[in-house]
């Protein structure tokens, strides 16, 4: 739908952010319709919070710019990569420990990884391969007709 659309990427952006606002809008209203109106929407917001829809704003954006100039599959990649990068940071700055199953999954995120990098070289080699032997049965030929 991205690569091939017509509309822009903001627009795109745009279309797709709307319903999910008004979906957020109505849940916010439906839960906390009498804390809304006492104390305003924003309330509770700190910097922190603040910080973290920023980042998840940006992030959704370079989303929309992997998946419109480049592959799904590399979004599912630099997405499983984040989630990896971030446990290691955790490690370090929070003391996080992993327990089986996340390290399981990260192992099976690296090896899909290496997996699906393999066969587009051997492929590149099946062709070269092919464009060889196609040129020198044609390199016979036009020997055999010289003669």
């Amino acid at each position: 739908i991205l690569k091939g659309s017509e509309t822009s990427l903001w627009m795109r952006n745009i279309q797709m952010g709307l319903p999910s606002m008004f979906i957020a809008l109505v849940t916010v209203f439906v839960e906390d319709s009498a804390e809304v109106s006492r104390k305003g929407f924003f309330v509770g917001y700190s910097p922190l919070v603040a910080t973290v829809i920023t980042v998840q704003a940006v992030g959704g954006l370079i989303v929309a710019v992997v998946v419109k100039y480049a592959d799904n599959v590399l979004k599912v990649f630099a997405s499983s990569f984040s989630i990896l990068l971030s446990c290691l940071i955790s490690a370090f700055a929070f003391d996080f420990r992993p327990n089986f199953l996340f390290s399981v999954g990260a192992f099976m995120v690296v090896l899909s990884t290496v997996m699906y990098s393999k066969p587009a070289k051997k492929r590149a080699l099946a062709q070269r391969g092919q464009a060889l032997r196609a040129a020198s049965r044609e390199g016979t030929r036009k020997t055999s007709l010289v003669m």
